[in-house]
């Protein structure tokens, strides 16, 4: 035991020394100036703390600490770090204008200056890179912070420092990008094809959740509304495996402006547009909603986003699974920088609440946009240039960690495979996760074209489940329009409702693995009828379908209440029922001289009486939480018939579950 405590203990020591080895700077300690005509925090001083930004592709960037005025002679910085460490190295992040670094002086915990560097005094501009200052040996005293001296003047323009580290190790310090874990190098990109890419741009793609049909904006193409200098939504639908020919989505979604779409509900019939639409053809700054019936899509309407501004040239807008969350990025007097991504939530009247920043876990002093959120309503994919990577723009993913929205966990790059030299953005997912679509302008037929690419189980996100089906009448056997309510059976979550259309299509809708819900239709004239959704043992994605018969209100006409359940062997109703419950009273009091019967059916495990007395106490039960809602018990019958009339073999679990019921029948209208 003692051993293997031992062994323990040098694996910890081992961890924490490691650990020490590497240190970037932490605090600020002092600054002799720092760019103030940026937004934000943008090249303030601030930025050379933490890990490099900016390279290993080096670049400008606003994630660096950037003088005042270029070539103004002699500027410094002076960095602390969290714990005094006695150094072998240094290693400074020249992203843009190196080599103008003269000096460098190294402070005890006692404030004690030693010069441990000075450079040659002729000028030393070279690409941007790590400068590395290596000691002859560990320094006998820890060092606390770093002044670092710069002569502007020795080479032109700009001058910026991404980070700087020290440590006692041997190994040199690199800058190095948060790369996914488990993606290869190396995965076939593939062009979606002359039937969706063109000569001209193909930007913005959006996937619908069941990855059959895929929107995007096309710039200066012959066929747009304006045929010059003009963006438009188009779309096109995959068959066989084949993309067709893609379609331009026409008035009211397009006019003679600047159209582009941003997001597709699951069931394809919502969708956001960027800018507000003005009667007169006009656009300004915001998002719109238009909707799809059987006329087709309606006339873009304002979402009414309290307290927005947006000073970015570009925006954007995605909603969540459920359409109560939207994640948008936008510049305000709150940013970090550039565009960061903020959170909205859907308020009770129809507006969304003042965007929230997303926090300094996502965002930097730079550009984050077009984000967007998968269907797990966890794994959010978005474009920066403020984080270490290998282009103009590269594309990342991150995870929510919690329901405040503000709490992330590091992005990580897609890696090379995704992210090229150039540019790469407006990442999106079906719902399967099964590809990847985005624009890139590598290897493109115009300037941007859009591309897919089978995306590792790594960055992936957590699977959900499709689900597809319709309304349909009990006696003539067609589909009927009706309100279509999905319920999360633990009540963690809020209903979700669907205007069922038949004309429009199926309702569709994604849910979580791992859960019960509750599906129920609703049609004045009809009893509302529902049924449980059991996803307690999906772990992968799927598609699956379910057909909801309602039946005319009627007399004699028997329904079972399948989303009705009881404590185990007890007659206490659990929450879950009390939704299907409401549905009930509310029909009954529009219905004012409706008089129904309730019966209650058990399995034939346990004992003949105790059965058929619960059965009697479960349909009783039923009938005081109806009381409770105003409803007379005089318009109440009850029966309970325990084990006696089973509608399936007592022979497993799942066939007992079909027996164990509450019926409900109208007596009298």
């Amino acid at each position: 035991m003692r051993i293997l405590i031992q062994c323990f203990l040098l694996i910890i020591t081992a961890f924490w020394a490691s650990a020490q080895n590497e240190q970037w700077a932490s605090k600020i300690v002092g600054v002799s100036s720092e760019y103030t005509a940026g937004n934000g925090q943008q090249y303030r001083a601030v930025q050379v703390l933490g890990k490099p930004n900016k390279l290993p592709q080096g670049e400008t960037g606003a994630t660096a600490w950037r003088p005042e005025q270029p070539d103004n002679g002699m500027e410094w910085i002076k960095v602390g770090f969290e714990t005094p460490l006695s150094i072998r190295q240094i290693a400074i992040a020249e992203n843009f204008g190196a080599g103008c670094i003269t000096t460098i002086f190294a402070y005890d915990s006692q404030n004690k200056e030693y010069n441990i560097y000075t450079s040659k005094p002729e000028t030393t501009q070279r690409n941007a890179g790590m400068l590395r200052v290596w000691l002859p040996k560990l320094t006998e005293y820890k060092v606390a912070s770093l002044k670092i001296v710069l002569d502007t003047k020795r080479v032109k323009d700009w001058n910026e420092i991404d980070a700087v580290a020290i440590s006692a190790s041997e190994t040199p310090i690199e800058a190095s990008i948060n790369l996914a874990k488990n993606v290869p190098k190396e995965l076939k990109k593939e062009n979606l094809g002359a039937n969706v890419n063109s000569k001209a741009n193909e930007v913005a793609p959006v996937i619908s959740p069941d990855g059959k049909t895929i929107y995007f904006t096309r710039f200066d193409h012959p066929e747009n509304l304006k045929n010059s200098e003009d963006y438009d939504v188009w779309f096109a639908e995959e068959k066989d495996g084949v993309w067709q020919k893609a379609r331009n989505m026409g008035t009211p979604v397009n006019n003679i402006r600047e159209n582009s779409i941003c997001y597709i509900s699951p069931d394809d019939r919502t969708a956001l547009l960027m800018n507000i639409y003005r009667p007169d053809g006009t656009l300004s700054k915001g998002v719109s909603v238009s909707r799809k019936n059987r006329n087709g899509w309606t006339f873009p309407q304002e979402v009414r986003l309290q307290s927005y501004v947006n000073e970015h040239p570009f925006s954007g807008f995605y909603i969540s699974p459920n359409g109560k969350v939207m994640v948008l990025s936008l510049q305000d007097a709150n940013t970090k920088g550039g565009a960061d991504l903020y959170v909205s939530f859907l308020q009770t009247n129809g507006t969304w609440s003042a965007p929230t920043n997303m926090g300094a876990s996502i965002n930097t002093a730079d550009d984050e946009f077009t984000p967007f959120l998968a269907t797990d309503n966890k794994s959010l994919y978005f474009t920066s240039n403020g984080r270490s990577g290998y282009g103009e723009m590269d594309i990342y993913v991150s995870r929510r960690l919690d329901d405040s929205w503000t709490q992330w966990s590091e992005p990580e790059n897609l890696g090379p495979a995704f992210n090229t030299s150039d540019y790469e953005a407006h990442f999106t997912i079906p719902a399967s996760g099964a590809y990847a679509y985005f624009c890139s302008s590598e290897n493109s037929l115009g300037e941007f074209d859009i591309f897919r690419i089978k995306l590792p189980e790594s960055v992936r996100p957590i699977p959900t489940v499709m689900l597809q089906g319709s309304v349909i009448d009990q006696k003539t056997k067609q589909t009927v329009a009706a309100e279509v309510i999905v319920e999360d059976l633990d009540q963690k979550q809020p209903p979700q409702r669907i205007d069922y259309d038949p004309a429009v299509g199926d309702f569709k809708i994604v849910l979580d693995t791992q859960k019960q819900y509750g599906l129920t239709a609703q049609r004045k004239g009809y009893q509302a009828a529902g049924t449980i959704v059991d996803l307690t043992k999906e772990k992968q994605y799927r598609e699956i379908r379910r057909e909801i018969v309602l039946t005319p209100i009627e007399i004699g006409q028997k329904i079972t209440l399948n989303t009705i359940r009881f404590a185990q062997s007890k007659f206490d109703l659990l929450p879950s029922s009390l939704p299907e419950l409401d549905r009930i009273a509310q029909m009954m009091t529009e219905n004012s001289s409706m008089e129904i019967l309730l019966e209650g059916h058990t399995d034939n495990v346990g004992n003949f009486e105790a059965n058929v007395q619960l059965s009697k106490d479960r349909v009783e039960e039923v009938k005081r939480y109806l009381t409770t809602k105003n409803i007379n018990a005089t318009r109440i019958q009850t029966k309970g018939y325990g084990p006696t009339r089973p509608v399936a073999p007592n022979t497993s679990e799942e066939s007992r579950k079909q027996n164990r019921r509450v019926e409900f029948s109208i007596i009298k209208i």
